[in-house]
């Protein structure tokens, strides 16, 4: 994951820039004079035709620059994407309320960060609304653009990106050509029909890729003369648009027909995905024909430049076909009649898949080709869509509506989907439309007579009745929902409903009857090593604990849940706990702590979007007044406040989980690790496993592997035997595991 960015040095700034797998050849005068407008200027559009390489010059001025962002630098493809907001909100997998411009632009407000947004010209006045909504909003930020024409933003550099000159042409051709031919130069027999190549291409560097490409299959000349043929087939028909797109449109086409009948039916497979695919997606999809493997193919595309192949910072591979190349691709797969069968499977896989924000153009493609032409209009997708945490949930949410308008469907389909829109409308803050989709949902599970179903909407429009203060009407409407459920092996449906109960308790003022009820939600998550609701349950246990004057018990309920929430990055959850801790601090009268815990809370809560429930706001507000009042009038508690506000977001974490100063460390001379991974180090120098780690964390054994592999990178080591080096060397040896790890009190 990668939405935490904190200050750093410049080559720790978090970014997803795609690491090519090819050598850049060095354009010195783009370099230069774009290296002089990102210092000057906020907004930089790089303009050309298909193929002239803005987007490898994009990605290469922004990695040379990074220094400039140590806040971090996005790369936003666009060339899948309908709406630039919920795009970036995708890509950088945001949580929050509100529209989706709102959330990116809350998030990035503080940041002195880059956007890249490649491949404008399909939505540029999209594009240019966004880019200046940003720039305002956003007063550290910039952003780099690609488009095949300027943005039109004010402000705006633009850096037409021409072709490249002879010199640097033929240093390109030899560099690809090496990668099919490895003994190739260019010298003093074979210089003229290179310089041809070059030349009859136009100097567009995508077209000498896949030309150069070409060079283990025919020699130089013949190569110049199947170009030459080819170019005055093409050129007999009627020809329009610039020139040199008409060349790239037509190495794409030559290069098209010299692929195998494999590649060419892989190539033009390929363009159902938007914006990339993993491997395993791509044989899922594309191997319709037999069991055979696609790597091979794909390796094949990708050595002759067909399909770009791009390294992702956790050591996958996920591959891509560049925009001109999709859109032929997609023709050639609607001329194959093979369009709709390879989108059903496109379809079809990811329906069974999980939402993953990596994915998000692709999910979104899956769902609009499924409201015309799968059994259910793609509502069961759309459910998966809106159940997450980092999609485009007003988005989310009017897809459903639509969906429910125009989609014919099942009444049980009817009832889950009204129970979902509901669920988005409340997240969302939309009252208006949350009430009414509330009793919808209970309306339409009422009719299907399923008690899971009814159980669920009651408990939506319970939350209705809460928000609005009917305490007594959302008190019945969650314990008919319990009743329904009473004897149900669904527990975890039983535990939600009874924590959303037990937090109305608290609201009305019985914490002792809620204590009692949250003590069982704990225990089945304990029982069921389920650490995400744990996490939820044991929240929502220390707001009982702390009415009850229990503020041993509070604190550790809350430090529990806090650490869990920052493994599984959980920015609501974290809110609410550090929200909570500042609670207890006041309580202790420690003053100061609660007011730089509530500063680093509510910093958190205008980035992420994110108001916390009224009563929880009210509590921190009132603490905060009486800590300021206590320490009096020289100055104390607004230096506090600052200082919380000022705190990075690893620092506010740390700050909560240990009690110490930002600056202080539990071992002086533990470098770059936070303090959960000072744990982890302890417990690898020890000799145990991912698997243990995660047993001994109570976390899952993919978070231990992050944690592991985080560590690695920040220590600049490969092996866990280096890891162990380190710790022993930095006193962080295992004899320090000897301490037995916290438990809790529930």
């Amino acid at each position: 994951m990668h939405r935490v960015a904190d200050r750093g040095r410049a080559s720790d700034a978090p970014n997803n820039l795609p690491h090519h797998l090819t050598g850049f050849i060095n354009r010195e005068a783009d370099l230069r004079f774009l290296k002089g407008a990102l210092a000057g200027s906020r907004l930089v559009t790089l303009t050309g035709t298909g193929g002239a390489g803005k987007t490898r010059l994009a990605a290469e001025v922004t990695k040379a620059n990074l220094n400039l962002w140590p806040d971090g630098a996005w790369w936003i493809d666009l060339s899948a994407a309908g709406d630039v907001a919920s795009t970036v909100l995708g890509i950088l997998e945001l949580p929050g309320q509100g529209q989706a411009r709102d959330v990116v632009s809350s998030w990035l407000r503080s940041r002195r960060a880059v956007l890249v947004l490649d491949n404008c010209e399909h939505l540029v006045a999209d594009s240019a609304a966004f880019a200046q909504m940003a720039l305002e909003r956003c007063p550290q930020l910039t952003i780099v653009a690609t488009s095949r024409e300027p943005l039109g933003v004010p402000g705006e550099v633009r850096w037409p990106v021409a072709s490249l000159g002879k010199s640097e042409a033929i240093q390109l051709f030899e560099a690809r050509a090496r990668l099919v031919a490895p003994t190739f130069k260019v010298e003093a027999p074979n210089r003229e029909p290179v310089t041809q190549i070059c030349a009859r291409l136009d100097g567009l560097p995508l077209a000498i890729e896949m030309a150069s490409a070409r060079l283990d299959m025919m020699s130089e000349r013949e190569l110049l003369e199947n170009l030459n043929d080819r170019f005055r087939v093409l050129a007999s028909g009627a020809r329009t648009g610039p020139e040199r797109q008409q060349t790239m449109t037509a190495t794409i086409d030559w290069s098209h027909r010299l692929l195998t009948e494999d590649e060419g039916r892989l190539f033009r497979r390929l363009s159902a995905f938007q914006g990339g695919v993993t491997m395993e997606a791509a044989q899922a999809v594309c191997s319709a024909d037999g069991p055979g493997s696609v790597l091979p193919l794909l390796s094949a595309l990708v050595q002759k430049s067909m399909v770009v192949a791009d390294r992702l910072s956790d050591d996958r591979t996920r591959y891509r076909l560049l925009e001109s190349h999709h859109a032929f691709a997609t023709e050639r797969l609607r001329e194959s009649g093979e369009l709709d069968a390879t989108l059903q499977r496109h379809y079809d896989y990811f329906s069974s898949r999980k939402w993953d924000p990596t994915e998000s153009a692709n999910f979104w493609h899956a769902v609009s080709w499924g409201r015309d032409n799968s059994d259910d209009g793609g509502l069961g997708l759309a459910l998966e869509i809106g159940d997450s945490d980092f999609s485009d949930q007003t988005r989310a949410q009017r897809l459903l509506v639509d969906l429910l308008e125009h989609t014919q469907t099942t009444d049980i389909q009817r009832a889950k989907a009204l129970s979902m829109v509901t669920r988005l409308a409340w997240r969302q803050s939309d009252h208006a439309a949350t009430r009414t989709l509330a009793d919808q949902a209970v309306a339409a599970a009422r009719k299907v007579g399923d008690p899971e179903l009814m159980a669920r909407a009651l408990n939506g429009v319970g939350l209705v009745h809460e928000r609005e203060g009917d305490f007594a009407q959302a008190g019945r409407e969650y314990d008919e929902a319990l009743a329904l459920l009473r004897g149900s092996t669904n527990r975890r449906l039983v535990a939600d409903v009874s924590n959303t109960r037990a937090l109305l308790a608290i609201e009305q003022g019985d914490p002792a009857a809620a204590l009692e009820i949250l003590n069982e939600c704990v225990s089945f998550a304990r029982a069921q090593n389920d650490q995400a609701n744990l996490a939820r349950y044991l929240e929502s246990l220390a707001n009982a604990q702390l009415d009850l004057g229990d503020l041993d018990g509070a604190a550790a309920s809350w430090n529990e849940s806090l650490s869990t929430f920052r493994d599984f990055d959980d920015w609501f959850g974290i809110i609410w706990a550090m929200s909570g801790l500042s609670l207890v601090a006041a309580a202790r009268h420690e003053d100061e702590r609660a007011l730089r815990l509530a500063a680093a809370a509510d910093r958190l809560s205008r980035q992420y979007s994110f108001a916390v429930m009224r009563f929880r706001a009210d509590q921190v507000d009132a603490a905060c007044r009486q800590a300021r009042a206590r320490l009096g009038s020289k100055g104390r508690g607004e230096a506090a406040w600052s200082h919380g506000q000022a705190m990075t977001t690893a620092e506010g974490l740390e700050y909560a989980l240990t009690g110490d100063q930002p600056a202080d460390r539990t071992q002086a001379d533990a470098g770059p690790l936070s303090r959960r991974e000072r744990e982890v180090v302890t417990m690898v120098a020890a000799g145990m496993t991912n698997k243990q780690i995660a047993q001994r964390l109570f976390i899952a054994e993919r978070t231990a592997e992050g944690h592991v592999e985080r560590i690695r990178n920040k220590l600049g080591v490969r092996s866990r035997t280096e890891v162990a080096t380190w710790a022993m060397e930095h006193g962080l040896g295992p004899r320090l595991l000897d301490k037995p790890p916290p438990t809790s009190k529930v």
